[in-house]
């Protein structure tokens, strides 16, 4: 569904406009595969232990998606929630999640996603350049580039900027977190207490359709106690592209934090005060 050729990657530099071209037909061609076994009858569950479950549609379409980044950019590295690591040489490395959500897409709820990011070291640091989310089962793609803007794709619709709310205050936001069931796996579940009673109104919205909210500005936070890199990886460039920030409990701005925090800038100190006191308990198992 999306462009295939997006006006903005014009501006960027080779090496991060030609992968995120690439990374962009990924998503739909991961997208295009799952939609296959959504909602199938003959769909089998597996489980993973406490990393949750996992489905022949999550374990294809990261294989699918590793097979063509070897075939494009052989010595840039892997990191997949199904097939493990593959060190990089480049210092681009592919963070993927085939299917974030597994739990609503073995459910036939249709809030899950296919999660690709790219990520890149050099000796400022490592942080995200580009990054997607898209939504095959809703027909929706938020994905953004460093320097590029994010952008909001929906079927039959023309892609628009992707920009946060403007709530300025906690109370009266709109807030999306996971099931309290992971706060008790991060022994957090005092957090959960206080974050939805601080909060305006609170919905169970979760996984990466929460974040994706955030960044289009349908609803003011998304907060959730466990992250892996994969679940994070595209929501560090796009909130940011979007006018807003992402980050870990403590503020630190990465995908390697642990946990994570989307919203808007004014509501996100809000939100870290908030959680200040459990930012020194760390999850555990997603």
């Amino acid at each position: 569904m999306h462009d295939a050729n997006p006006a903005q990657l014009d501006r960027l530099a080779p090496e991060l406009s030609h992968r995120t071209r690439l990374m962009l037909d990924l998503a739909q061609q991961a997208g295009e595969l799952v939609i296959r076994h959504f909602q199938h009858p003959g769909l089998v569950v597996h489980s993973k232990g406490a990393a949750g479950p996992v489905t022949i549609a999550d374990r294809q379409a990261e294989q699918l998606i590793r097979d063509a980044i070897s075939a494009h950019f052989p010595s840039d590295g892997l990191l997949g929630e199904e097939h493990g690591t593959h060190e990089s040489t480049t210092g681009w490395t592919w963070v993927i999640d085939p299917i974030d959500g597994t739990v609503s897409f073995a459910a036939g709820v249709p809030l899950f996603g296919v999660l690709i990011a790219l990520q890149h070291e050099d000796a400022q640091g490592r942080r995200v350049r580009a990054g997607v989310c898209h939504l095959p089962a809703l027909g929706e793609c938020i994905w953004a580039a460093e320097g590029a803007g994010a952008w909001w794709q929906r079927a039959g619709q023309a892609t628009i900027p992707a920009r946060v709310s403007t709530c300025q205050d906690l109370g009266s936001a709109l807030l999306c977190t996971t099931g309290p069931e992971y706060y008790a796996q991060a022994a957090r579940q005092e957090a959960y207490v206080q974050i939805t009673r601080a909060a305006g109104r609170v919905r169970g919205w979760s996984d990466c359709y929460a974040f994706a909210l955030a960044a289009t500005g349908r609803i003011d936070v998304a907060i959730d106690p466990i992250m892996h890199p994969w679940d994070s990886g595209p929501f560090a460039v796009i909130l940011p592209e979007a006018g807003g920030v992402f980050s870990g409990w403590t503020g630190q701005p990465s995908i390697h934090a642990g946990d994570a925090i989307a919203c808007n800038p004014c509501l996100h100190q809000q939100v870290l005060n908030l959680v200040q006191p459990w930012t020194d308990r760390r999850a555990i198992s997603h």
